[in-house]
């Protein structure tokens, strides 16, 4: 990220850490994958239980 935003300061072009995210996350990551990740992990499970209805679990034991 420093040396990227080094070489493009140098051209004129600042762009923030927010700005640099947003992109990377278009690019790379787009909204439709994030969501089938986001899915995939609320179903994994561990023996019957799903990683959502332990996080309540987990949650209701503080």
């Amino acid at each position: 990220w420093k040396n990227a935003r080094q070489r493009l300061g140098a051209g004129g072009v600042v762009i923030t850490w927010e700005m640099f995210k947003i992109e990377f996350w278009v690019k790379y990551f787009p909204a439709d994958v994030r969501n089938r990740k986001v899915v995939e992990f609320l179903e994994l499970k561990q023996g019957n239980t799903t990683v959502a209805e332990y996080a309540t679990f987990e949650y209701s034991c503080d």
